[in-house]
């Protein structure tokens, strides 16, 4: 079955599943040679946030390539454009840094410190991806505005049945 991105519900599970603090993998790349690694990060109004240092090399990463993939470790990943959001005491980051304090309390202060000038956030904005919630599939493009829903049957994705 085909839907659009809206109707099918892909958003909503995406916030469901990625809400509250979450580690999830970020993978990017240099020279055409990817790189992973695990980050602490939360889903809010349609993007993945990551509070993390300017001099890591995922960040250089991707100043120089927006393109990044996000993944659960699981089956679920999205394809998705990073920018560096700013430093978290920029006035225009007050109201995702509000979120931030929310989603990570009580730790946030303790392990950020927000006086180094390369403290940054950074925004990933999926494109597309591949969700799953309750044995259905959600393949999405947001940029065409398509999901294909389909009923997941291999066994990887969803809890089997004892047979006996």
């Amino acid at each position: 079955m085909t839907s659009n991105v809206i109707k099918s519900g892909v958003l909503d599970i995406i916030q469901e599943k990625y809400q509250n603090d979450t580690i999830l993998l970020v993978v990017t790349s240099r020279d055409n040679v990817p790189s992973v690694r695990s980050v602490d990060s939360f889903y809010h109004d349609g993007s993945f946030w990551i509070v993390t240092d300017l001099r890591c090399n995922y960040v250089k990463e991707i100043q120089n390539n927006p393109y990044v993939m996000i993944s659960d470790g699981g089956h679920n990943r999205f394809w998705c454009k990073g920018v560096i959001a700013g430093h978290p005491l920029d006035f225009k980051n007050a109201s995702i840094r509000n979120v931030y304090l929310k989603v990570f309390e009580p730790w946030y202060k303790e392990v950020n410190n927000e006086d180094l000038e390369s403290v940054c956030y950074v925004k990933v904005t999926p494109y597309k991806g591949y969700v799953h919630k309750n044995k259905i599939g959600y393949k999405f493009n947001i940029t065409d505005d398509s999901v294909v829903v389909s009923d997941i049957k291999h066994h990887i994705d969803v809890k089997l049945e004892p047979f006996w």
